[in-house]
This record gives structure tokens, C-alpha cells and sequence, in this order.
């Protein structure tokens, strides 16, 4: 493991060099390997990410259709579970992964922050606020809907995602 990383750190630095004892070819194989075990974690990450999404929003659609405490609970327990796995893929946003690359950019509607709950619905104070009460302007929220608002109106007029659905879920209990 400790050559795998070096070989990784040294990969800019040093090609044929009698100190480190590494020649072209097998610094080159080494290198490479770190490169494929690190693609193979990342494709990990992503698909259990995936899945979990999907188990979310079978739950969801279960307390879509049949709200109640259990189907809410459910669905609390399925967005932790999910969360949990999306969080794991955070870090691999730094080199413009690929939720963040063009055309998609999906980044925007997974996981955007911070936003105005009131965007989406009511707040204390404000009874009447938000997408959900605007029933002139959205007679019908659907996912269209909510895409198209996402971001509409600035950076934290965010009606998609993680933060939305947190919100969603737990502002009222």
C-alpha cells in the first residue's frame, strides 16, 4: 500500500531515479493501479449512492400514496440512509465530477445550498409563502415545475434535492 500511495504522490515528480528505486515501467504499473483502484471505489461510491436514491424515492412514493406516521417515518429513515451514501460521493466533486459536469450539472438540483425554505412552502410568520400556496401560479407541481423553479429566482430559491426534501420531511414534526 505505502508503494501504491508513493507511486501516486511521486507520479509528477520523478520518472527513472536510482534513489526511489522505481524505473519507468514499474512506476508507470504501479501508478496505474492506484488509478484503476481509485476508479473502482468512486464507481462504488456513485452506484450505492444510486441505490440508495432509488430506495428513497420508492419510499417517497409510498407516502405520496398513502400518507401516514409509519410512511412518513419510513421515509425519514430512507433520506438518512441515502444521505448518508450521497455524502460519501461529496469529495469526489472537487475535480468537476460527474454531477457537476456540463451538460446536466446536476449538482444544482442534488444538493444546492443554502436555500429559503420559504421558496418552497411556509415558515413561521409566513403563512402564505412559497411555491406550495401559489396555487394561481402552480396549479400543479410537478417535476418539470420543480426543476424549471430551481435556482429561478437566485441562488437560494432551490425547490429540488437533498435540502428540499429535508425540509419537506422535518420542518413540520
Amino acid at each position: 500500500m505505502r508503494r501504491s500511495l508513493l507511486a501516486l504522490c511521486l507520479l509528477p515528480a520523478c520518472t527513472n531515479n536510482a534513489a526511489t528505486g522505481w524505473d519507468d515501467e514499474s512506476f508507470r504499473s504501479e501508478a496505474q493501479s492506484v488509478v484503476d483502484r481509485y476508479a473502482e471505489l468512486v464507481s462504488a461510491a456513485y452506484e450505492k449512492s444510486s441505490r440508495g436514491a432509488e430506495q428513497m424515492d420508492s419510499a417517497l412514493q409510498a407516502f405520496v400514496a398513502a400518507p401516514s406516521a409509519e410512511t412518513l417515518e419510513a421515509t425519514k429513515t430512507a433520506w438518512l440512509g441515502a444521505r448518508d451514501d450521497y455524502g460519501l460521493t461529496e469529495v469526489f466533486r472537487f475535480y468537476n465530477g460527474p454531477i457537476d459536469a456540463a451538460p446536466d450539472e446536476l449538482e444544482g438540483r442534488i444538493n444546492a445550498w443554502p436555500m429559503d425554505e420559504a421558496y418552497i412552502d411556509y415558515v413561521e410568520g409566513e403563512p402564505d409563502v412559497g411555491i406550495v400556496n401559489d396555487l394561481a401560479g402552480y396549479p400543479q407541481i410537478t417535476r418539470d415545475v420543480l426543476i424549471e423553479r430551481n435556482g429561478a429566482e437566485g441562488e437560494d430559491s432551490i425547490s429540488t434535492g437533498w435540502h428540499a426534501i429535508e425540509f419537506l420531511l422535518w420542518a413540520r414534526t
